[in-house]
C-alpha cells in the first residue's frame, strides 16, 4: 500500500542521535496499529547518518527519513503536515515513550467521536533513566477543562497527541514559536467551535524530562517571551483576565518558585 493511503501519519522531529532515539522508535515499531507511515524529520546535520537511522528503525519501510536545511520544530512539523495525506496525524518526540496500544486507543476515539479534533491521554513524567518523577503532568480530561486551562497553562502533552489532519490544514499548521509552537496552535484551535479537545483517562504516554531538551529552564526566558505574546493576543480577543494570569504564571521567576516549592515539599 502506498504511503498516501495510510490512515495515520506519525511526525517525529529529530535533531540529534542520542541514547533515547532507539527507545522511542521501538515504541512506534511495536504499536498494535501497524498501518502508518512515520516521517522522521531530521536536521540536515544528520544526513551522513542515514544508515545508522535505518538500523535504529530495524529497516522498517514505514519509516521515511527527510533531511531539512531549515531548522526549527515548527518548520519541520509543517513540512510533515504538508506532505502527509492521511486522515490522522500523530506526534512523537525522539526522547519519549508510549505503550503499544497508544495509536489504537486514540484512533478509536477519533473514529467514534467526530466532533473531536485533538486527543491526548494521561501522561507520566520520567527522567533520563526512565524512572518515574514525583512531578505530575496535571491531567485535564474534558474539552471544557482543557479550554479553560489553556488560558494559563499547558493541559496537553504535545508529543503524545493525535490530530485530525483537516484541522491542522485548516489552520495552516504551526504559525510561530521555537519553544511554544504547540500552545500557540492550541489557542487558535480553541477559537473554533467545530472541534473539541479530549484527554483519554488512560496512561498512554511517558514524557521524558532531561537536561538536554529544549523545554528546560535554560530556555525559560525565550519560552516566556513567546507564550506571553500569544496569551496577550488571546486576551485582546476575549478580554479574559485569565490570560494575564497565564502570562504571570509562565514567567521564569514563577517557574523557579514553583520548582523550589516542589523540592521543599518532597
Amino acid at each position: 500500500m502506498s504511503d498516501y493511503n495510510k490512515k495515520l501519519t506519525v511526525l517525529l522531529p529529530l535533531g540529534k542521535l542520542d541514547q533515547f532515539v532507539g527507545l522511542a522508535i521501538d515504541c512506534l515499531i511495536n504499536q498494535t496499529f501497524t498501518d502508518f507511515v512515520c516521517y522522521v524529520l531530521c536536521d540536515d546535520s544528520l544526513s551522513n547518518k542515514l544508515e545508522d537511522l535505518k538500523e535504529l528503525c530495524k529497516n522498517d519501510l514505514r519509516f521515511k527519513f527527510i533531511f531539512l536545511k531549515l531548522g526549527g520544530i515548527a518548520f519541520a512539523l509543517n513540512y510533515g503536515i504538508n506532505i502527509s495525506n492521511s486522515k490522522y496525524i500523530a506526534r512523537m518526540d525522539a526522547d519519549d515513550l508510549c505503550p503499544p496500544d497508544r495509536f489504537e486507543w486514540q484512533m478509536n476515539f477519533l473514529d467514534k467521536n467526530l466532533e473531536y479534533g485533538i486527543v491526548g491521554s494521561k501522561v507520566l513524567m520520567i527522567d533520563e533513566s526512565g524512572a518515574v518523577l514525583d512531578r505530575n503532568f496535571k491531567f485535564y480530561e474534558s474539552n471544557e477543562e482543557i479550554r479553560a486551562a489553556l488560558k494559563y497553562r499547558m493541559p496537553l502533552c504535545h508529543p503524545g497527541l493525535m490530530f485530525r489532519s483537516d484541522l491542522l490544514l485548516s489552520l495552516k499548521g504551526y504559525a510561530y514559536g521555537h519553544t511554544s509552537e504547540d500552545h500557540e496552535l492550541f489557542l487558535r484551535v480553541a477559537r473554533l467551535t467545530g472541534y473539541k479537545f479530549y484527554n483519554i483517562p488512560d496512561l498512554l504516554f511517558y514524557y521524558r524530562r532531561h537536561t538536554f531538551q529544549l523545554s528546560t529552564n535554560k530556555v525559560a526566558s525565550s519560552a516566556f517571551k513567546n507564550i506571553s505574546g500569544f496569551l496577550f493576543t488571546e486576551f485582546l480577543y476575549e478580554k479574559d483576565p485569565k490570560y494575564i494570569f497565564g502570562m504571570i504564571a509562565s514567567h521564569p521567576l514563577m517557574r523557579s518558585l514553583r520548582a523550589l516549592y516542589r523540592k521543599i515539599k518532597s
